[in-house]
């Protein structure tokens, strides 16, 4: 699964998941992304076939309703609790998405919370 991390996601979290051969960009690493409407970062995520990444539960739940209400697809939203997992965290984030990225069952359409891992509650 490729992953595009929202502003409030550390680009050095998507370094560590490179590092360790992941497909993942941050938007705080690509001048193009910053400052860019939620609903544009989302259309972004989809035009390059990624999952979104994000804190921002509020704002992006209504547009993969909207996505839905369209019947349209989209490459999933994985949402971070920020107080379970804050952004200067970065090992543990970075372990915790990368526990995530091989679950089975992951895909289009998805909305997945993601949850700490058993080694690190």
């Amino acid at each position: 699964m490729k992953l595009l991390l929202d502003e409030q996601i550390s680009g050095k979290v998507a370094e560590r998941l490179r590092d360790r051969g992941h497909d993942v960009t941050a938007a705080t690493d690509d001048p193009t992304l910053r400052g860019l409407s939620d609903p544009d970062l989302f259309e972004v995520a989809q035009q390059q076939g990624r999952a979104l990444l994000t804190y921002n539960r509020v704002d992006f739940e209504p547009i993969i309703r909207e996505y839905a209400h369209m019947n349209r697809e989209h490459h999933g939203l994985i949402i971070v609790h920020p107080f379970r997992f804050p952004s200067r965290e970065f090992s543990r984030l970075s372990l915790a998405i990368e526990s995530l990225l091989y679950k089975p069952g992951l895909g289009m359409n998805t909305l997945v919370w993601l949850q700490a891992s058993t080694d690190d509650r």
